[in-house]
């Protein structure tokens, strides 16, 4: 019989940018107003990224949290995943612009573009990572700008 390996979050980190942009903003930039976006949406506030922010930035913040969390550093990631649709350039990966800031030489990176259900697709693929022996440790990072 095979052993059954099976997989876990292990640790989850969160961050968003510090600049906002609020619906009276907006109404000065497009042809809406707060009543109209509220009314739909419910959102009267956005974070968007600063003017020296990028998409790899917020999922660098965001993996650092959750790596301390779990007691892991890069040597110990086996294979990031950043879901995005925004990535800072086609080409690399932003996954592999995450890699580099974080100093990780081992694994392989790469992104998923799937929209909304795009971390959930990451977290499906490094689950099937893991079940088949690919790696142990894998890194899903959403980051959208």
């Amino acid at each position: 019989m095979s052993k059954i390996t099976h997989s876990g979050i292990i640790a989850t980190g969160m961050y968003v940018p510090e600049k906002r942009l609020t619906n009276a903003e907006l109404e000065k930039i497009v042809d809406t107003t707060d009543e109209w976006i509220t009314t739909r949406s419910g959102i009267k506030e956005r974070r968007i990224l600063g003017p020296e922010e990028s998409v790899s930035d917020i999922g660098v913040n965001s993996a650092r949290i959750a790596m301390k969390k779990a007691g892991i550093g890069p040597e110990d990631i086996d294979a990031i995943i950043c879901a995005t649709f925004t990535g800072d350039t086609p080409c690399p990966a932003t996954a592999c612009h995450i890699q580099h800031k974080l100093g990780d030489v081992n694994s392989f990176a790469f992104d998923i573009a799937a929209a909304c259900s795009g971390f959930v697709y990451g977290l499906t693929v490094a689950d099937s990572f893991i079940k088949n022996g690919v790696c142990r440790t894998a890194l899903v990072v959403g980051s959208d700008g």
